[in-house]
C-alpha cells in the first residue's frame, strides 16, 4: 500500500520561516512507492505536481526530503516550476526539471551538484573535398570552324556546395546559443552548443558523412556491332530485354552481328560524381546515386559526335551488378576494296568496290556498389 504524505513548501524568503505555517502555501500530494525503499537517484518512485510557480531550490529540497541524498546547487540556480510528475525517480526528475530552465546536475556520491548549463566545443572532422568538379567532352570537328556541323559538346557539372549544405544543416540543429564555424580547408566543423545538441550535430555529420562517401565501380563496354543481313537492319531486342547480365548481353548481340569492343573501362566513383567513359566517336557522362537499399540510380548522357551529331538524355535505376544498355545510335559505314583485273588485251586494270555496312555503338553498364571499410 502507498504512503500518502501532505508537505508544504517552504516560502522563498528562507527555511527558518518554517516555523510560521500559516504563511506556508499547501504543496501537491506526494505518493512514494513502498516497494522502491532505496533512498537514490533511481530506485524511489513518486509524483508530484505543482499547480503554482515554486522556486527551483525549494523543489530541489522536496526532491531529497526523506533520502539520503543532499543536493548543492549553485548560487546562479534560479527560476520556478510548474508541472506534473508522474511516477518518475529522481534522476529522471531532475532531467525533467532542470533541462527547461538551462540547468544539469551531476551527483558524487549521495551529494547532487546543481548548475547552470554552459555550451561546450567539440570539433568534427569532414572529411572531402572542398571544390567544385567539372567535366567537358567535345568530340567532332573543331568548334571554330564547324566545317560540316557535325560538331556536338557535351558538358556536366556540379555545381552542389558540399561544405555550404552541411552549414545549413548544421545551423537548423543548433540552440539559440549555439555557434558555429567550417574549415574547408582543414575539413573541420567547430561547434560550440549544449552536449544533446552537439549530438545531434554527430549524428548529422555521420549521415552525410556515410553517403557522401559511398562508392560504386562500373564497369563499361562500348561495343560496335556489324548487324548481319541488309542493309537497315537494327537489333533485335526480343532476346535482350530478358537479361541483366553482361555476358548473357553480349552473347546476344554476337548472335546478331559481329561484335567489337571499342573500350572496357572500370572506373570507381563517389556517390554523386559525374564521370566521363570515352570510346571511338562516342562520349558517355554518368552520375550514380546510392540508395540505402542497394539501387544505383545513374544519369546518362550518352553522345555521338560522328557522322551526325546524336544526343540522349536519361535517368535509369539498376540493382547493384545489374546490367544497364544504352543503343540506338547506328549508323552506315563504307568500306573501300581495291581489286586487280587483266582483260584479255594485256591490259592491267584496278576497281574499287564499295560496300555499306550497317553498325550499331551499344554501350554496357554494369555498376557494383563498393562496400565502406
Amino acid at each position: 500500500m502507498a504512503l500518502a504524505l501532505t508537505l508544504f513548501a517552504v516560502p522563498a524568503a528562507g527555511l527558518a520561516q518554517a516555523a510560521r505555517p500559516a504563511t506556508m502555501p499547501p504543496l501537491p500530494l506526494t505518493q512514494i512507492d513502498e516497494r522502491a525503499v532505496s533512498a537514490d537517484l533511481d530506485n524511489r518512485a513518486f509524483s508530484l505536481t505543482f499547480a503554482q510557480p515554486v522556486a527551483i531550490n525549494d523543489v530541489l529540497l522536496l526532491l531529497v526530503r526523506g533520502t539520503n541524498l543532499s543536493v548543492v546547487p549553485d548560487p546562479s540556480v534560479g527560476g520556478s516550476f510548474v508541472g506534473d510528475l508522474k511516477s518518475v525517480t529522481i534522476r529522471q526528475a531532475l532531467g525533467l526539471i532542470l533541462k527547461p530552465l538551462g540547468l544539469d546536475f551531476i551527483a558524487d556520491g549521495g551529494v547532487i551538484h546543481v548548475f547552470r548549463r554552459e555550451p561546450e566545443t567539440r570539433l568534427f572532422a569532414v572529411d572531402y573535398l572542398a571544390s567544385e568538379r567539372t567535366g567537358d567532352a567535345s568530340i567532332g570537328i573543331n568548334p571554330a570552324t564547324r566545317a560540316d556541323g557535325s560538331y556536338a559538346r557535351l558538358t556536366t557539372s556540379v555545381k552542389g556546395d558540399v561544405f555550404g549544405d552541411i552549414a545549413k544543416g548544421v545551423q537548423g540543429l543548433l540552440s539559440s546559443r549555439g555557434t558555429f564555424n567550417v574549415d574547408r580547408k582543414a575539413g573541420l566543423v567547430q561547434v560550440t552548443d549544449f552536449p544533446e545538441r552537439l549530438d545531434r550535430v554527430g549524428a548529422y555529420l555521420e549521415a552525410v558523412s556515410d553517403r557522401i562517401l559511398r562508392q560504386v565501380q562500373i564497369e563499361a563496354r562500348v561495343v560496335e556491332v556489324e548487324l548481319a543481313g541488309n542493309k537497315g537492319a537494327t537489333l533485335d531486342w526480343t532476346g535482350l530485354r530478358q537479361t541483366r547480365d553482361s555476358e548473357r548481353v553480349m552473347a546476344a548481340l554476337s548472335a546478331q552481328g559481329t561484335v567489337t569492343i571499342l573500350a572496357a573501362p572500370r572506373l570507381v566513383v563517389l556517390n554523386n560524381e559525374p564521370a566521363i567513359i570515352r570510346a571511338e566517336g562516342l562520349t558517355v557522362a554518368v552520375t550514380p546515386q546510392i540508395s540505402e537499399d542497394g539501387v544505383v540510380t545513374l544519369s546518362l548522357s550518352p553522345l555521338v559526335g560522328a557522322p551526325q551529331a546524336l544526343q540522349a538524355d536519361m535517368i535509369a535505376r539498376v540493382s547493384d551488378g545489374e546490367t544497364i544498355v544504352v543503343a540506338g545510335f547506328g549508323r552506315d559505314r563504307e568500306s573501300h576494296e581495291t581489286t586487280s583485273s587483266t582483260t584479255s588485251g594485256g591490259w592491267f586494270g584496278r576497281s574499287t568496290v564499295v560496300t555499306k555496312k550497317t553498325t550499331e555503338l551499344v554501350v554496357l553498364l554494369t555498376p557494383r556498389i563498393v562496400p565502406l571499410p
